[in-house]
């Protein structure tokens, strides 16, 4: 009891905690974050920048350069984004030095920004297709954007856009960053920001406004400027303190029928007949619109009236012009459309008889007491119609492509030039076909400066190759697509194999061997015309052969009843020594005919019966099949018979595919001794050909002599090399085989007729996807082939288009010469053709536009200029011949959209020269006054206003003196 009083007596321990103060808060940490970023991208130290000259023209043709960092802010993600005018290197910096203001306010980089007359509407962030908001809003050259990250649709509100401020603010003192930043507020598709920027002496606000419509009273420059001096709180502010620049955006997409491109629509049967060259040319217009801006730059509010009432922007009076051009994001070209409906064809996976014909299945049920009559009786078939009767109503109609590679197909194409009442390709088709690829050339092609046959591993121009792959081209495109490929392929087939049967070359590919550097549909082309030159000659000699033995028969005859008289004078004389001469005579006749018949059977002695250094006589075998003398050489047995080159069969010529499956089967044998005897006895059959024809044309030679004439580095100082020395060499085991048979004896070693088979059955068995896939380099030849003619005829007014051509050629040699010739690369080549082509395209349709200019050459300027620059300048303005052609048009559009009564009634007048209403009016309004108050030091102010149809937006710049307020 005692215990527990003591216990209950005893203090209780204090409990010491301790709150730790210095722990970041998440505030802190988000400065700290910008700070760091800041720091990394060298934001915190101050420098002068270049002001903006128009001889340096940085904001129409300069490039931008971002930064981006990922940051949070409460588990928030945000990304800070540094946007950044890459500057200009300047060769004379003086001309750009300012001097210091009187008062010594030296205002920071972005101040002298807002205010300079050079950042007024640039091209390349137009209201209507912007891509630097801000750069136009407010004419910066560098700004920090802090938004939510891309693709998230988070919604700051006004109280967290504050609180973002104020950390972006802390955050841009402690680093001494004078870059404006932004916060971007609201949905991200109104484009809304706020930010400030503060520096020595000068703090700005930057603030939006952003409304679907446009308020009555802020319709004119008007209510803009009551608003605008509202801000700075300077109502009574003088009108000739405040300076305005304005831009009256007009838009032209009707270019009525003077100006309208094509000039005249394919005619859709010309194009289905045209096989010997890919038509070209646009189906639509390439130029969608042109954006003419009227303005009047930097004028004294007092200068302008612009109310309700009254107006003095009258754009036919600008004192500026400038144009600018929207083209056709996916310009339906028929070049474009060949390639890209050529690779369609080539994902394809049917045979060739699944696309040529189908048994007619009857929706009826089987008729079973007929089967046997069905069995005897053949299977009906019918071709796949091949194309429409219908001709197409359009070449301009198109749909949509769901692969996203060619929005618009030419289907209208497609249906094109067929009889309707017969299912097969029409017989007009097919000979027109035929004539076109098995014509005789009367010349052979000549070379074309730009052949990238060997480049792009294709086929040379003007080959039966190059026309078969055009041919195929415009028979997918206008003849019923993979179906017409197989009805075309059917026929070629079936042409080869009459011309090989006929003995007939095929005409442009020549009689060379197989070309590795081609195309493999090319090479089994060329193997075919070798089998044919190779059964030619065979035929040729075996028909000379028989002339002359016939004539060898007449004189025979001829010669023998003169020698009949001489038989009988000498029967006499010839009994009395036949005892004597008998054995002789029979000794004589045995050898002869043992002659003959080793030379037939090719039974000769061989080295292992004798020694190496006695050979047969030459009186034994007689030489044959001596082609001519090796210079001075002789035989290294018998001095006195020199060395002669024998006649030799040709090397059996391969494709590109036979040569990787021997390579396959070499590599299969392995290493194993018996495999190296097969793979050395395989290798071998053309050596042993060279040796046999080089025993029957030098009797009595050995292996020197042959080694000699056929491989001279083997034969050194008089004496074999050290590697003809190892016992039993393929050389030496292949010389003590070797009989002496003349080349014409031999048995083949290009066996023409088994390759040919081999060639045809090839061929027949290629599906028509395949036959696609194969010739598909020789299709993006001919477009390149096509691309350099127009870059000659286009080179002043596309210069760079040489250049696109360059890029497009690289590009395809090493997607087709490479073993990765993947979809993708394939489809990046065709991309690149397609916008090369475009390029073409809105040339010529600018050149036939502007046509009434007169001089080729001022065309061809105006044409380059307009294409290089997103918007350029027209000299002389609405006066200038650039300017009224651009009127014109602008008149024919309003002139065809006014009603037809009233244009009935005013039909003998001739249109006055108008304007549609303009589609965006900007208005920037600058001035330089005291602001908070009336004591501070004067500050730049800007004032942005857009007003379009169904959109309103006000971005201000108001600066603060934070000294004097």
């Amino acid at each position: 009891m005692s215990s527990s009083v003591e216990e209950s007596d005893l203090p209780e321990e204090e409990v010491f905690e301790i709150t730790d103060f210095t722990n970041a808060t998440d505030w802190e940490l988000f400065i700290s974050k910008i700070e760091e970023v800041i720091g990394e991208w060298h934001l915190n130290s101050y420098t002068r920048t270049t002001p903006l000259c128009a001889i340096t023209n940085e904001m129409r043709n300069g490039t931008w350069e971002t930064r981006t960092a990922d940051i949070s802010f409460t588990g928030v993600p945000f990304t800070l984004t540094y946007h950044q005018l890459k500057e200009v290197e300047h060769e004379h910096e003086d001309l750009f030095q300012e001097e210091p203001e009187e008062d010594g306010v030296d205002f920071p980089a972005y101040s002298d920004d807002m205010m300079n007359l050079n950042t007024d509407f640039p091209p390349r962030a137009h209201c209507l297709a912007s891509n630097f908001h801000k750069h136009r809003w407010y004419g910066l050259r560098s700004f920090l954007v802090l938004s939510p990250p891309s693709g998230s649709e988070s919604n700051l509100s006004e109280s967290k856009c504050n609180l973002l401020r104020s950390s972006a603010a802390v955050a841009l003192n402690n680093s001494s960053c004078h870059v404006p930043f932004f916060v971007q507020i609201l949905e991200s598709w109104r484009r809304v920001f706020s930010g400030h920027a503060y520096s020595v002496g000068v703090q700005t606000q930057f603030e939006m406004v952003h409304l679907k419509h446009c308020p009555q009273q802020y319709r004119n420059i008007s209510g803009l400027l009551h608003v605008f001096k509202t801000k700075i709180g300077s109502p009574s502010l003088p009108m000739g303190r405040c300076w305005v620049s304005t831009r009256f955006t007009y838009v032209l997409n009707d270019w009525g029928d003077k100006g309208k491109w094509p000039l005249k629509l394919q005619d859709p049967q010309e194009v289905a007949m045209n096989f010997a060259t890919l038509m070209s040319g646009s189906l639509d217009e390439p130029v969608m619109e042109l954006q003419l801006a009227a303005m009047w730059p930097n004028l004294t509010s007092d200068l302008i009236m612009d109310n309700d009432v009254h107006t003095h922007f009258n754009a036919l009076a600008a004192p500026v012009w400038a144009v600018r051009l929207r083209y056709s994001d996916d310009l339906p070209c028929l070049l474009t459309y060949y390639l890209y409906e050529f690779m369609k064809g080539a994902d394809r996976k049917e045979s060739l008889s699944d696309l040529l014909s189908f048994e007619n299945h009857s929706e009826q049920e089987p008729d079973m007491g007929l089967a046997l009559g069905r069995i005897t009786e053949p299977a009906a078939s019918s071709m796949i119609p091949i194309v429409s009767s219908r001709l197409a109503s359009g070449i301009s109609k198109a749909v949509s492509d769901p692969q996203g590679l060619l929005r618009r197909s030419a289907h209208s194409l497609t249906q094109m030039g067929a009889s309707q009442s017969d299912n097969k390709m029409p017989e007009a088709t097919l000979k027109a076909i035929r004539e076109f690829l098995f014509r005789s050339l009367e010349k052979e092609p000549s070379k074309s400066a730009y052949d990238l046959s060997h480049q792009l591993k294709a086929a040379p121009l003007q080959s039966f190759t190059h026309k078969f792959a055009t041919c195929a081209m415009v028979v997918n495109l206008c003849h019923g697509g993979i179906h017409g490929i197989a009805h075309l392929w059917h026929v070629i087939v079936t042409e080869l194999r009459t011309l090989w049967d006929a003995g007939k070359l095929i005409p442009g590919i020549g009689m060379n061997v197989p070309d590795l550097r081609t195309c493999l549909l090319h090479q089994k082309f060329q193997m075919l015309n070798c089998c044919v030159n190779h059964k030619t000659i065979r035929e040729q000699k075996r028909k000379s052969a028989k002339d002359m033995e016939q004539i060898e028969e007449n004189v025979e005859k001829s010669d023998e009843n003169e020698s009949q008289n001489l038989k009988n004078e000498s029967k006499n004389v010839e009994t009395r020594f036949t005892m004597s001469a008998s054995d002789d005579s029979d000794d004589e006749f045995y050898e002869c005919e043992s002659d003959v018949d080793l030379e037939e059977d090719g039974q000769v002695p061989t080295s292992s019966e004798t020694d190496e250094k006695k050979e047969a006589p030459s009186e034994k075998f007689p030489p044959e099949g001596r082609l001519k003398q090796c210079g001075s050489l002789h035989l290294l047995l018998n001095i006195s018979s020199p060395l002669y080159i024998p006649i030799t069969q040709d090397h059996a010529p391969l494709t590109e595919d036979q040569l990787e499956e021997q390579a396959n089967l070499f590599s299969k044998l392995g290493d194993t001794k018996e495999g190296s005897k097969v793979r050395a006895r395989m290798q071998s059959a053309s050596l042993l050909s060279d040796m046999q024809s080089f025993k029957a044309a030098n009797p009595g030679c050995c292996l020197g002599d042959f080694v000699r004439w056929y491989s001279p580095r083997d034969f050194e100082e008089g004496k074999l090399s050290q590697r003809m020395k190892i016992p039993g060499n393929l050389w030496e085991t292949t010389w003590e085989q070797a009989n002496p048979i003349p080349a014409h004896r031999q048995k083949r070693l290009f066996d023409d007729t088994k390759e040919a088979e081999k060639v045809l059955h090839f061929l027949a068995n290629l599906k028509p996807a395949e036959v696609m896939q194969a010739i598909l380099p020789v299709c993006v030849h001919e477009a390149v082939s096509m691309l350099r003619s127009s870059s000659k005829e286009m080179s002043e007014c596309l210069p760079d288009l040489p250049l696109l051509c360059n890029q497009i050629e690289t590009k395809a040699t090493q997607t087709f010469r490479g073993w990765n010739m993947t979809r993708g690369k394939i489809e990046d080549i065709l991309r690149q053709i397609s916008f090369a082509d475009a390029l073409i395209q809105r040339a010529q349709s600018l050149q036939h536009k502007f046509s009434d200019l007169g001089d080729p050459n001022t065309i061809k300027a105006f044409v380059k200029s307009i294409m290089e620059h997103p918007e350029i300048t027209i000299e002389g303005g609405p006066n200038g011949p650039v300017g009224k052609i651009i009127t014109q048009y602008f008149t024919q559009q309003v002139v065809s959209k006014i009603d037809p009564l009233d244009s009935e009634l005013q039909k003998d007048e001739p249109p006055k020269s108008r304007l549609p209403d303009p589609t965006g009016r900007e208005f920037i309004i600058r001035a330089i006054s005291p602001y908070p108050s009336n004591f501070s030091r004067e500050m730049p102010h800007r004032l942005y206003a857009v007003l379009m149809r169904n959109e309103f937006r006000l971005a201000s710049a108001i600066s603060t003196d934070p000294t004097f307020f």
